[in-house]
């Protein structure tokens, strides 16, 4: 049942609002702008849509430590966790499946599911987050039905600098980093080298224990349990190591660049506490005992005249993943062993062409290859184990994107071309149907810029989704053909720098999304067994969400801001049968304020943070809510010296207690000590 909203909530956080503040700066040299596959000046594509740019500097001045604890910062999007303890985000009712994110204009994902840990990235090799919601280039390729979030990294500068840093915090959470940036003539490096880990996760004083359903077919454990009773989150630990390295040469007509990663992730998974599943080959009591993504990326440009540019990019990346179940909570006996080895490999070929002063063309080629090998190890049955089985499918895209400037009016029209080939079904050539595996997604904008009266802009685009591999196959591991998903988006919004005191910025989006052939899962009878039914996905689906965005930034003084952000979703499901007209890990209203503050005679930043939400549906069985949800963060930093400098983070400083995921309740209140030093 859902509870009334606190007041004293509220009061609380706009109480806190008054007490503390941090000056942001942007400093953008360091960005390796070969990621950005839209090109600032060659396309008027970001002023169609909804867009927002999360900056290094903010990213630290939030303490963020990882990509998805930045994104939550980011209006319209949602932070949740899953079942299998890894960070998602939502857009505008969207889902992380059917948001595309990039990593340097790289697809980011694993191809069973369709998305990976955001807590995988550290935040120590971004240079900026780019997020673009509704009309996203069609450059972008397939799978953005619901935006478009291109994480863009650092590159080495000329000369040599670099940092390091070191934080400490509760039940033996640490934090160790070191970069360095070299460049010279052209020639250029960056390197960084990140591990992140702790004991256990302090939870809320505030959590009560509850019982989880237990079903078990393989031990004894009673049908209701508690596995989780508070203070330290049970089989929470983790151990995360990171190193990314980027070379290359630039010069007034060519650069070319070359990185190699290994994100290595060891971790326990946190028990789900309202309900848990125990089989002879899988069981929720388990643990990550790999969670690793290895990727090589090649990335280029040449400027052939004053008028045509030519980009390419070539990636291949591989992800591990195994999940080892065990029998009781207390782990005595390892079920099973399940491990997935995907590979994804590809590239792309852009042609920006500027032949007039009114008329810009971008067109581009995108290709990429996924292969998913899944192979389980039981050892309590070994008829359930079985080695590796190799599925495959190609996904090929051609898009051509044009600008025409008239005045202060630019007018964006776009076309793109999909399509997606499965080529191998668990080791077996696949008979596919090809009529219903390509789209066609057009879209058109326009903005118009008025004197004083700042930017107006309107969207209309379609957005294409295909379908993962754990959607294609049912119960029996039969294979079906599903259509690619539908969304067609409109956007509407207007935006104005202003030279009041008290309001520099404003933004206010309209947005309205119309899917059709979602994939949902239905059950029809089984023809070898009468009396279970198998859970098959088809294409079903219809859905509707719409709402507002809104942002404001105010400079209240020279050492003294204010942003606010606030954006409201009305995300309905409106197919056939349905469960719910709901969905979950959507805040229906969803307020984020940040108050800045640098006293520049003691050289001190701080800030406070303010998030608030309600109405996020947590499990539509049971028809659980989170009726609200406030979380106040601060953080200080002295700096020493132009280099040194220490800082203090306290996280959930009201000690909230709420759930950010089906059966997966918060972190506690916490706290960061750390030094820095750059060189």
């Amino acid at each position: 049942m859902m509870t009334k909203v606190k007041k004293t909530k509220i009061a609380i956080a706009v109480c806190s609002l008054l007490t503390c503040q941090i000056a942001i700066a942007s400093d953008e040299s360091d960005v390796f702008s070969l990621g950005e596959i839209v090109v600032s000046g060659q396309t008027g594509v970001k002023d169609i849509a909804i867009n927002n740019t999360m900056t290094e500097d903010q990213i630290e001045l939030v303490g963020a430590k990882t990509v998805a604890d930045a994104l939550d910062y980011i209006p319209g999007v949602h932070t949740a966790q899953s079942s299998k303890g890894e960070k998602f985000i939502t857009i505008q009712g969207f889902e992380q499946d059917k948001i595309l994110i990039l990593l340097d204009g790289v697809p980011y994902y694993e191809t069973n599911y369709g998305q990976l840990d955001l807590n995988q990235i550290p935040a120590s090799i971004i240079a900026k987050i780019e997020v673009t919601k509704g009309a996203s280039s069609v450059l972008y390729g397939p799978n953005g039905m619901g935006g478009v979030v291109n994480i863009i990294t650092k590159k080495g500068q000329d000369g040599i600098s670099g940092d390091l840093e070191a934080s400490l915090g509760q039940m033996g959470q640490n934090n160790e980093s070191a970069s360095i940036s070299l460049g010279k003539n052209g020639f250029s490096l960056f390197a960084t080298v990140n591990h992140r880990g702790r004991d256990s996760m302090r939870m809320s004083n505030d959590y009560e224990p509850v019982l989880s359903d237990v079903k078990d077919k393989y031990g004894d454990l009673p049908k209701q349990m508690i596995v989780e009773d508070g203070d330290k989150r049970e089989n929470s630990s983790y151990d995360s190591t990171n190193f990314w390295v980027r070379g290359g040469f630039a010069n007034e007509n060519s650069e070319i660049f070359a990185s190699v990663f290994n994100l290595d992730t060891e971790r326990d998974l946190p028990y789900n506490t309202r309900n848990n599943k125990v089989f002879s080959d899988f069981s929720s009591f388990a643990k990550i005992s790999e969670y690793k993504d290895t990727g090589v990326d090649l990335s280029g440009l040449h400027r052939i005249n004053d008028s045509l540019t030519l980009r390419a990019l070539a990636y291949y990346h591989i992800h591990d993943d195994s999940y080892d179940s065990y029998d009781t909570p207390e782990q005595y006996v390892k079920l099973a062993v399940s491990s997935y080895s995907d590979y994804t490999g590809g590239g792309a070929i852009f042609a920006d062409m500027d032949f007039t002063d009114w008329n810009r063309l971008s067109v581009s080629v995108n290709y990429k290859n996924d292969v998913h090998k899944k192979k389980n190890v039981a050892y309590v049955d070994p008829d359930e184990s079985h080695d590796y089985e190799r599925s495959q499918l190609d996904t090929i895209s051609f898009a051509a994107e044009d600008t025409m400037t008239f005045g202060a009016l630019n007018v964006v029209a776009g076309l793109a071309w999909h399509k997606q080939t499965v080529g191998e079904d668990r080791g077996i050539d696949a008979d596919t149907d090809e009529e219903d595996s390509d789209t066609f997604d057009p879209s058109l904008g326009m903005s118009y810029t008025f004197d004083n009266a700042g930017l107006v802009y309107g969207s209309i685009a379609q957005k294409t989704r295909f379908a993962t591999f754990s959607e294609m196959f049912d119960d029996t591991g039969a294979r079906h053909d599903l259509k690619p998903e539908r969304n067609t988006s409109y956007t509407l919004g207007w935006k104005n720098d202003l030279t009041y005191t008290w309001l520099n910025n404003i933004d206010i989006g309209l947005f309205y999304h119309d899917i059709s052939d979602k994939i949902v899962a239905v059950y029809l009878p089984d023809p070898t067994d009468p009396d279970w039914d198998l859970e098959v996905n088809q294409n079903v689906g219809t859905s509707k969400f719409y709402g507002i965005e809104f942002s404001t930034l105010s400079q209240l003084s020279e050492n003294i801001n204010l942003s606010l952000d606030y954006s409201y979703t009305h995300a309905r499901n409106e197919s056939e049968d349905r469960e719910s007209d709901y969905f979950r890990d959507i805040p229906k209203n969803s307020l984020t304020a940040m108050l800045n503050w640098h006293q520049p005679t003691l050289d001190i930043d701080s800030n406070l943070r303010v998030r608030y939400r309600t109405d996020i549906l947590i499990d539509v069985d049971s028809d659980e809510w989170e009726s609200d949800t406030l979380t106040i963060d601060m953080g200080v930093k002295k700096a020493f010296t132009p280099q040194f400098s220490a800082y203090v983070n306290l996280n959930n400083i009201l000690d909230e207690s709420h759930y950010e995921g089906y059966g997966q309740p918060n972190e506690g209140r916490s706290y960061e000590v750390g030094v820095k030093y750059r060189f």
